[in-house]
């Protein structure tokens, strides 16, 4: 029986249509739900990543912030040897001059007429 049936062409359409709209309904549920993940996904490798990045830039800093550290405390102590040089220097320039003076002050005294006595008593009476 061969028959033409206009109702069961309508009914496969009807079927094939509603097939068609549970599997798009399906499909846009998958896309959302991978949009979802892939948005998770993304934040958590970018945390991943930025820690990451965190700990290699401690990793670098920290031997940088020795090494200057360092060279600083270098400067310093070369600074403070060199000042200490030149402060010894002066104390001994100093010692020297005073030496130098108190000689001076002796043999002038030894030299003048006050180093006998110590007071001039010579003394000129004039009479009119």
């Amino acid at each position: 029986m061969d028959t033409y049936d206009p109702s069961s062409k309508s009914a496969i359409a009807i079927q094939s249509w509603w097939r068609g709209v549970l599997t798009r309904r399906t499909v846009r549920q998958a896309t959302l739900c991978v949009l979802v993940i892939q948005r998770w996904w993304r934040q958590v490798s970018f945390q991943q990543r930025e820690e990451r990045r965190g700990r290699a830039l401690a990793m670098y800093v920290r031997p940088v912030r020795a090494t200057v550290l360092l060279q600083s405390l270098v400067r310093m102590w070369r600074a403070r040897s060199q000042y200490k040089k030149y402060q010894r220097a002066v104390l001994v320039i100093q010692n020297r001059w005073r030496q130098y003076a108190c000689r001076r002050e002796a043999a002038m005294f030894a030299g003048s007429s006050l180093a006998d006595g110590g007071v001039d008593l010579n003394i000129e009476i004039v009479v009119g």
